[in-house]
This record gives C-alpha cells, sequence and structure tokens, in this order.
C-alpha cells in the first residue's frame, strides 16, 4: 500500500508544508491541503457556473458535487463511470465513460444515454487496442457537445474529436490522429474556439467548432518553465475567468499560466508529484492531473489520479 495514501488527511496536511519548499520560489502558489474526501476511482473534475467542484467517481458510477473546502453537498447518478465531464452553459452536465456518452439536468437528473460513434474505433489492429476505446476529453458550448475518443495505448495511442448536437446525435469527425499517450486528450472550450491538449506532440491545438485548425503552439522542454516536459503533456488544460490558459504535467505535477495562443505568464506551482529530473518510472506515466481555478484565481484544484484525491494550491501573500 502506498503509505502517503494511507495517512491521515490531518498528518498530510502537516507534510504539505515541508512537500511545498520544493516549489520554486517563483511560482504564485503553493500546495497547501488535499480535501477530505475519497474515490474510488478518481475519473474527472470540472467546475460549475455556481462555483461547486464536480469530481467524478468511475469506480462508483457517481459524481459528487462538492463545496471549494471539501464538504459533499450531493451526489449524483449519470449511470456509467464518469471519467470525463463538462458543463453547459445553461447548467446542464455531460460526462462520458465506459463507452457511452450521458446528458444531465443541472440537478443530475439523466436526460438521455448514449453508446460512441461506430465510427469511434481507430484504425489500429485489435490486438493494439484491448482496452476499447475511452472517452478522454468533453466540451460543450451553446450548440454543441464535443468530445474526444481514444483508442490504443501508451505513447501509440490515437484520439478523435467528434461534435455533437446538444442531444448527442448527429456525430461528425473533426480531427483524427490525435496523439494522446495512454487514451487521454482533454480538450476545452473558450470564446467559442476548442483546445486540445494533444500531449503526444507537447503542444495545444486550437480550432472552430467547424474542424479549422487555427493553430499549434507548444514545444518539449526539459529546462525552463516555457516549455512541456516529461511524458507526455501538457495533459490537462482549464481556462481562468481572465480567458488565461493553465496548463497541468502528468509526472511533474506542475502546473502553468499561457495566454489563449501560447505565450507564457507564469509558473502558478507544484501539485505534490516529484518533478521530472527526480521522478520514478511510475511517477512519470500518464496520468489525470485535471484542473480548475477559482474565479479570481486565489485556489487552483488539481486531481490526483493515482492517490484519488483533490489537492489544493492557494496563492502566496503578496512578497513571499
Amino acid at each position: 500500500m502506498n503509505l502517503r495514501h494511507a495517512l491521515p488527511v490531518a498528518l498530510l496536511s502537516l507534510l504539505l508544508p515541508l512537500l511545498a519548499q520544493e516549489n520554486d520560489d517563483k511560482a504564485t502558489h503553493r500546495e497547501v491541503e488535499m480535501l477530505d474526501v475519497r474515490f474510488q476511482r478518481f475519473g474527472c473534475l470540472c467546475l460549475d457556473g455556481k462555483g461547486r467542484l464536480l469530481a467524478g467517481d468511475a469506480g462508483a458510477k457517481t459524481i459528487k458535487v462538492l463545496s471549494t473546502d471539501g464538504k459533499l453537498l450531493s451526489e449524483l447518478k449519470p449511470g456509467l463511470p464518469a471519467e470525463a465531464i463538462a458543463v453547459a452553459p445553461d447548467g446542464a452536465i455531460y460526462c462520458g465513460g465506459g463507452g457511452k456518452l450521458a446528458e444531465l439536468t443541472a440537478d443530475g437528473k439523466v436526460v438521455r444515454t448514449v453508446p460512441l460513434p461506430t465510427d469511434a474505433a481507430s484504425d489500429m489492429p485489435r490486438r493494439r487496442n484491448k482496452r476499447g476505446n475511452q472517452v478522454s476529453g468533453i466540451a460543450v458550448t451553446k450548440d454543441y457537445v464535443f468530445a474526444t475518443i481514444g483508442s490504443g495505448w501508451s505513447v501509440g495511442a490515437k484520439a478523435k474529436l467528434f461534435r455533437f448536437n446538444r442531444e448527442l446525435g448527429d456525430p461528425k469527425v473533426l480531427l483524427t490522429g490525435l496523439r494522446g499517450c495512454c487514451q487521454r486528450c482533454d480538450i476545452k472550450v473558450h470564446d467559442g474556439i476548442i483546445y486540445i491538449a494533444e500531449n503526444g506532440a507537447y503542444r495545444v491545438v486550437r480550432m472552430t467548432p467547424e474542424g479549422k485548425v487555427l493553430g499549434r503552439w507548444g514545444e518539449r522542454g526539459r529546462t525552463g518553465d516555457a516549455g512541456f516536459g516529461s511524458c507526455c503533456n501538457p495533459m490537462n488544460l482549464c481556462f481562468g475567468k481572465d480567458g488565461n490558459l493553465y496548463t497541468a504535467e502528468s509526472g511533474l505535477g506542475r502546473i502553468k499560466r499561457y495566454t489563449a495562443d501560447g505565450k507564457f505568464l507564469d509558473l502558478v506551482g507544484y501539485a505534490g508529484v516529484a518533478r521530472f529530473n527526480r521522478a520514478s518510472g511510475l511517477a512519470a506515466a500518464c496520468s489525470n492531473i485535471a484542473i480548475v481555478a477559482t474565479a479570481n484565481g486565489d485556489r487552483v484544484f488539481a486531481m490526483d489520479f493515482k492517490q484519488g484525491r483533490i489537492r489544493v494550491l492557494e496563492r502566496k501573500p503578496k512578497g513571499e
């Protein structure tokens, strides 16, 4: 058993300041706590329009609705193992997992569940796609639902980007061959533009809802903070209210902030994972590290996939 996973929350809270000492002085935030909530298998994390955390427990087939201090407000039952989740502008919830997509009302009533499109499978041989197809990212606009669906495994995995109507019908393939290691290829929408974390290529792809690629930015880098390190990154994305893009790197626990078109702004901090120059093979393996930021950016929540916890980074006081 992983010792840190077994430690009580109170003891972990005492250890976190010691872990934070490893963070660079230039980071804007430091890790301060882990929320006192556990999951059978942590699948996804997002923030709704009311500022609540929606955390998918894929093992229990539930979505926990949490306050930002970790209080359990309610549990939703989507009828599938939620491994990707997004909230529409009108509050509707969309999630995917177990070969299905689901739409829920804002209060958690299941509206519909549909199987993945028949053309979701890749062209790779069946022996290289034993895990089947996985929903690795969902994003929603007023008119459309977008989902990345991965096939294969490890660095050879590929993903397709689909567009659906809001009723999860009329699926269209917008992009194929996305390099999403271990069937992870996160997506977000901001100001009508889709952003894809093509982690196997160390870049972010920007495209229109009609499928026109507007540009790609990012590069691999093991020195400095502007590039993406370890294997394979950026793994997850989120947007702040200011329109800037946060990225999270698997294997490093490193969270950074960029403009939407790729200009590096600052290092936000580290979410309790060894850095790449000291990371073990296990730490460097691909893992979901979904992130969300509060409206004022003072707190950032990071999904610890391996330990099944939500880690919290808080902005440092001025002058520190």
